[in-house]
């Protein structure tokens, strides 16, 4: 799963200070999926990797109240995103890991025709390859496809 989040929220995973990332609606995918982590613009660049420990849902106030700590936003922020839903859905992220050279978005369109997802995107295992395909930092990425959660 390649997952797009704002700089701000992709440091704070990073740090460790934000576990659950929140979504408006249920990515179809399993504990121990593989999540690569992928800031947008200014910095636009691949900048980490985790994996999916498990997903919540449940009503917004019963979100905020369970895992508020873990979220790295304020409650303004958090009520404004999911404004009007009824279900809210938190993906528990572990294992995160920092790149040690950023991939950028330039880099990945050199190799592949890339455009960065709104909110997520699904990557096979061709899709990583081609997206990495002789970069100094791609060894990390390619170490995702030995997880059994990756489509061949």
């Amino acid at each position: 799963m390649l997952l797009s989040v704002r700089p701000r929220f992709a440091e704070s995973i990073l740090a460790g200070a934000k576990r659950a990332e929140i979504r408006r609606l249920r990515p179809a995918v399993r504990p121990g999926t593989p999540v690569i982590i992928y800031a947008t613009r200014p910095l636009a660049a691949v900048v980490g990797t985790a994996r999916i420990d498990h997903v919540c849902h449940g009503t917004p106030s019963t979100l905020w109240t369970e895992y508020s700590s873990q979220m790295g936003v304020t409650q303004q922020e958090f009520d404004r995103y999911l404004h009007g839903l009824s279900t809210a859905y938190l993906l528990i992220l572990t294992d995160v890991d920092r790149l040690t050279y950023p991939l950028t978005l330039e880099d990945m369109r050199e190799t592949a025709a890339f455009q960065p997802p709104r909110s997520y995107r699904y990557l096979d295992r061709n899709a990583i390859r081609a997206l990495v395909n002789g970069h100094q930092g791609g060894g990390h990425l390619l170490s995702l496809l030995h997880s059994p959660n990756v489509d061949k």
